[in-house]
């Protein structure tokens, strides 16, 4: 049985603590991230939006998992460009970062514990001083502890040695991620994690967030990215953050009769996991 991480968690204001912990562990947490108005905010969404369009909700197949929220409840956009966390991704990758993916997941109770399936969402990219090609960043809709279920990921030096799972697990732990509905974690998609789904009689209720860089190929073909963000929209670096379109997003353009010839024109590639 791997051994449980205890992370340190630190001053959401300390930019340069933050800095030093994802590069130790390739993530770091962050505490009241969202406010309790916005979390309220979202989950009324997520009720609203699955009672109107529950055809969307199945992401990959998955029941409870929509990937396109942007285009019907806008105030997702909140979790995306939080001005308490845009600044620390951007020092993290060291340069402008992009939109790629938005994903909601609502998981119902399990009337007994599931297998854990570890998984890394893309390789690490070498070139990068941390390795980061894609941050996610994880926020939490509905409080979680160990009644319920969450998510678990395993730390590792940002730009460490990349170890196989097992070995993984076992020299460096694991890092069950609970807290209060609001919080949030940033760390590397490429580091190993899982959703560790428990015997609850708990729903939990989360929203991940994948950012990119600009000139590097997309990370999947799940989001589409409205008119309204990457060309209508009256503030020019809204519109460049949002212009980065996979090619998801660039064949309902072109059937719909739209000109995205504007946007970031790097081709997608398709996520390995």
């Amino acid at each position: 049985m791997p051994a449980l991480f205890q992370p340190e968690i630190p001053d959401p204001g300390d930019q340069e603590a933050q800095c030093e912990l994802f590069r130790r562990d390739s993530f770091v947490i962050i505490p009241e991230a969202l406010t309790e108005e916005q979390v309220s905010e979202m989950n009324a969404a997520m009720d609203r939006d699955m009672e109107s369009h529950l055809f969307f909700w199945r992401c990959g197949g998955h029941a409870g998992y929509s990937c396109n929220l942007l285009l019907t409840e806008p105030v997702f956009e909140a979790a995306i460009r939080n001005p308490k966390l845009l600044p620390l991704i951007e020092r993290l990758m060291g340069g402008p970062i992009c939109f790629e993916e938005l994903a909601v997941r609502h998981r119902e109770p399990e009337t007994e514990a599931q297998p854990d399936h570890w998984h890394r969402d893309r390789p690490h990219w070498p070139e990068h001083p941390l390795h980061l090609d894609f941050p996610q960043l994880i926020y939490y809709l509905t409080d979680v502890d160990e009644t319920t279920h969450c998510l678990s990921v395993s730390p590792e030096p940002a730009d460490g040695e990349v170890l196989e799972l097992e070995e993984q697990l076992q020299r460096r732990g694991v890092l069950n991620v609970h807290g209060a509905a609001g919080g949030a974690i940033l760390f590397n998609c490429a580091a190993w994690h899982t959703a560790t789904l428990r015997q609850t009689t708990k729903m939990r209720r989360n929203i991940q967030v994948y950012y990119g860089h600009p000139r590097r190929p997309s990370l999947s073909e799940v989001s589409l990215v409205p008119p309204r963000l990457w060309r209508d929209h009256p503030e020019a670096e809204i519109r460049r953050f949002y212009g980065k379109h996979n090619t998801y997003t660039r064949t309902v353009n072109a059937a719909l009769g739209i000109d995205d010839a504007a946007a970031n024109p790097m081709p997608p590639a398709a996520r390995t996991t």
